[in-house]
């Protein structure tokens, strides 16, 4: 039989022809995300190297409950928000990993479902429409060239997601602003991009906050148009989260920094939506032996609704990096 979009879609690249044939295809095609979900299921087995004998590490901190909770939990709260962040250090395979697993079970659990991603760009929507309409997906690994993929994002740390919102006719959205776009905000005139929707104290926090990611290396003049870069991103997220369409979830894949409660995209969301669930996946610091050492930002500002603690992936200085 002809897999419909009723239920999971057509597998990439093969045609289904009777229930033995299914079962082998769909063998096939979770051996693109085998080993990350059973990497997820077995937590102790950490590709971060780094501060593994942290006290923090694998634990879940939930905000509301202000205690550790056990990761059957976590996914039983976040089958019932209606707007999801699920944050990310982008070199971290732990982080994707463990995200991964609870997309699985969201998408597994929740229908239908909207996902946004912020390694997707407006000038990929096309493609990303036209693979999502397809009956039968062409192989996985033509996907990358289809969609123009961006090569700074590891394309082998996203292909699962995206193979799991296919699977799950998930509307796809990309999430993020485009070369052409970035561009145009950065050279603006700053009176042109007024943008009231963060506060004073919370547009000095992001101005701070830009300066230190770029360890101080930004000449001054630099710093406004990259500030407003950041909030067009952010902004462009939002709406890509809320885009019009009856679903029952709608999910955004980002960094840890956009789905923060006091300077990301949960502040550009539409002032009627639900509140926004931001999860976030931090490596443990050494400097930073408690909670509390990662719950708010410097002005006491809560960041983020659940904490899911690493190791860290790298130990180098990036700012001496930088330097040299």
């Amino acid at each position: 039989m002809t897999a419909t979009k009723k239920t999971r879609r057509g597998l990439p690249g093969l045609a289904l022809s009777g229930p033995m044939i299914w079962a082998t295809n769909l063998a096939l095609f979770f051996g693109a995300t085998s080993q990350l979900l059973q990497a997820a299921d077995e937590p102790m087995q950490w590709q971060s190297n780094l501060h593994r004998d942290h006290p923090l590490i694998g634990q879940i901190w939930s905000r509301s409950e202000n205690a550790f909770i056990s990761e059957d939990t976590l996914l039983e709260q976040l089958s019932n928000t209606e707007l999801l962040l699920l944050g990310e250090k982008h070199d971290n395979p732990d982080h994707h990993r463990l995200r991964l697993t609870i997309l699985d079970h969201l998408l597994k659990t929740t229908q239908p479902v909207l996902l946004a991603m912020e390694m997707l760009t407006e000038s990929q929507q096309p493609a990303l429409d036209s693979l999502s309409v397809m009956e039968t997906l062409p192989p996985n690994e033509q996907w990358r060239e289809i969609l123009s993929w961006d090569d700074g994002w590891t394309w082998e740390f996203y292909e699962p997601s995206l193979s799991l919102g296919f699977m799950a006719n998930a509307t796809l959205v990309a999430g993020n602003i485009g070369a052409e776009t970035m561009m145009q905000v950065y050279r603006a005139e700053p009176e042109d991009q007024q943008q009231t929707t963060l506060n004073d104290a919370q547009m000095q926090r992001l101005t701070e906050e830009i300066d230190v990611s770029h360890c101080g290396m930004l000449p001054a003049a630099q710093i406004p148009p990259m500030v407003r870069v950041q909030q067009a991103r952010d902004q462009h997220m939002a709406n890509a989260l809320t885009t019009p369409g009856d679903v029952a979830q709608r999910i955004l894949l980002a960094g840890n920094f956009h789905v923060r409660h006091d300077l990301g995209v949960p502040n550009y969301l539409p002032a009627d939506a639900v509140p926004a669930v931001a999860v976030a996946f931090l490596e443990v610091d050494p400097a930073g032996a408690q909670v509390s050492d990662y719950l708010a930002d410097a002005a006491g500002d809560f960041v983020y609704d659940f904490i899911w603690f690493t190791p860290a992936i790298r130990g180098d200085d990036y700012c001496a990096d930088m330097t040299q």
